[in-house]
């Protein structure tokens, strides 16, 4: 599998003389976009070099959701980003990975629809059709926030239109996606000048947790501790600047990924969306978050066994702001 290297950029304050850089490998979930701000404004603002970190930032050319925990429980990267949910599922196979820390600290997905197609509740699903990409997780969740509304399997079509989610909501192959609210939302409003109507999994039956979290593999959370704790507070210091100016944060994220600027206003959008959300991070100790989303899964059957939530979870590494 190749990657396209982003590389390790000098910051606004560069290298700190005399401090010997620790090289730190990150894979991201997906190509860059307004999801992983902090990271670059932490490059860009040296917050990486001030801590003696020079961080390689990669994004897989092939989009398996699975692939940075993947690439991370090999040891070919010291720290990927993924979804609680799939940590969860890949953990209770017995692949040792953790969580060392959050990027994102509330849900982005749910239900898409337009309103021209007159949905309004979950309730005026029955009899439509749903699109989604990820197997098994999406049907599970889609699930779950249908019964909500009193709907069961069979008053509703799940159909799999692999990651066309998109075009198959815009020409009424399905009448809804699983969608983002910071991406696909947007782009129909947006680029399609069509009213939406979102449904928030966590409004509806899904546990509230984090969007988006760092791992690593147990060789790296017990060797390479102090490292992690380096990246985490250049992370959290990176945040402490996104909510101070936000403006200033997007101009460095551009800066990063000058091919963006093509669509910065659109881009823009995309962070507008998502800012907010990055408050708090990398904080995540808050386990019983943690353990209501495992247990909600696990009643689900989207995993057979519960994890050691001291596994499955560091709090050890987060900044001191995190508390315990």
């Amino acid at each position: 599998m190749r990657f396209f290297a982003l590389g390790a950029l000098v910051g606004l304050w560069g290298v700190v003389p005399g401090v010997a850089q620790s090289q730190v490998v990150l894979v991201l979930d997906w190509l860059p976009n307004p999801n992983h701000v902090p990271l670059y404004v932490a490059q860009e603002m040296g917050f990486f070099a001030a801590e003696g970190l020079s961080v390689s930032l990669q994004a897989p050319t092939a989009f398996d959701p699975s692939d940075p925990a993947k690439l991370a429980a090999a040891g070919r990267a010291d720290v990927a980003i993924t979804t609680p949910i799939n940590l969860i599922v890949i953990h209770s196979q017995g692949v040792p990975l953790t969580a060392v820390g959050s990027l994102i600290q509330k849900p982005l997905g749910g239900l898409l629809a337009l309103k021209e197609r007159g949905i309004r509740t979950l309730a005026d699903f029955r009899g439509r059709k749903i699109g989604y990409s990820l197997e098994p997780e999406e049907p599970v969740l889609w699930a779950a926030m249908l019964e909500t509304a009193g709907l069961k399997p069979g008053d509703y079509q799940l159909i799999n239109v692999g990651f066309d989610t998109l075009p198959a909501l815009l020409t009424g192959q399905v009448d809804a996606i699983g969608a983002f609210r910071n991406i696909e939302k947007i782009l129909v409003e947006v680029q399609e000048r069509k009213e939406t109507v979102f449904f928030a999994m966590e409004e509806h039956g899904i546990p509230d947790h984090p969007q988006l979290v760092f791992i690593a593999n147990e060789t790296v959370t017990q060797q390479k501790s102090e490292l992690l704790r380096k990246f985490l507070r250049a992370v959290s210091r990176a945040v402490a600047l996104i909510m101070q100016d936000p403006d200033r944060a997007f101009a460095l994220f551009l800066k990063a990924n000058p091919d963006l600027q093509r669509e910065a206003d659109l881009n823009r959008k995309f962070f507008d969306a998502t800012w907010a959300l990055f408050a708090g991070a990398p904080c995540h100790n808050e386990l019983e978050r943690w353990a209501k989303l495992q247990n909600f899964l696990f009643e689900r059957k989207l995993i057979t066994r519960p994890s050691d939530l001291s596994r499955l979870v560091s709090v050890n590494l987060l900044p001191p702001e995190c508390g315990r």
